[in-house]
């Protein structure tokens, strides 16, 4: 199925979720995540800030800040994207696309995280169960992990189970994932 069509559907079936059935299956979801082996051996949790009918991630980000991890949040400028040391909410603002982002006293040098030795947690639209995803189609991700190939981390897609669909055509630049936690289910490669 065309990408575009796909990304379509599969928003506006996650936005057919009421408020209640968002937050409660995004609740399953953050209690798999802090369960995985791979979260509590991550010395860093570098996660997207949901907005409108992604998995909720506010609890998720600060259940890692709790744990003492260090966790970094995404902020885009010119098309490219870094993750910033946070140590808590209050050092988020309304940025891109009305996005929670760092603040900018937060978006110093010194406050990039480098990805090494760290769990990120990857948003998007569709899944597949080999671990290709479809995101908004900016290629945010996809580029970071390609600029960053030689560090190690995990890449870690976290969706509710009616975004997976039976297969996603992945191109040159798509980048899949280490593995995809939902609310049923959670798939390794």
């Amino acid at each position: 199925m065309d990408k575009k069509i796909l990304r379509k559907q599969k928003m506006q079936e996650r936005d057919s979720l009421s408020a209640e059935a968002l937050q409660a299956l995004s609740d399953i979801i953050t209690r798999k995540v802090v369960r995985l082996k791979e979260y509590k051996a991550s010395e860093k949790i570098l996660c997207y800030v949901s907005c409108r009918s992604e998995v909720k991630t506010l609890n998720l980000i600060e259940s890692a800040l709790k744990a003492g991890k260090t966790v970094g949040v995404p902020k885009v400028y010119d098309n490219k994207m870094q993750f910033y040391k946070i140590d808590s909410l209050f050092d988020l603002e309304s940025g891109y696309f009305g996005i929670l982002e760092p603040k900018n006293n937060i978006t110093k040098e010194e406050n990039v995280l480098n990805p090494d030795s760290s769990l990120i947690i990857v948003p998007g639209l569709a899944f597949d169960t080999s671990l290709n995803r479809i995101g908004y189609g900016k290629g945010f991700y996809d580029r970071y992990f390609s600029e960053n190939e030689s560090a190690s981390f995990i890449k870690c897609g976290i969706a509710f189970e009616l975004q997976l669909c039976e297969k996603i055509e992945a191109d040159a630049n798509d980048q899949p994932l280490d593995m995809l936690v939902t609310e049923k289910d959670i798939i390794f490669k």
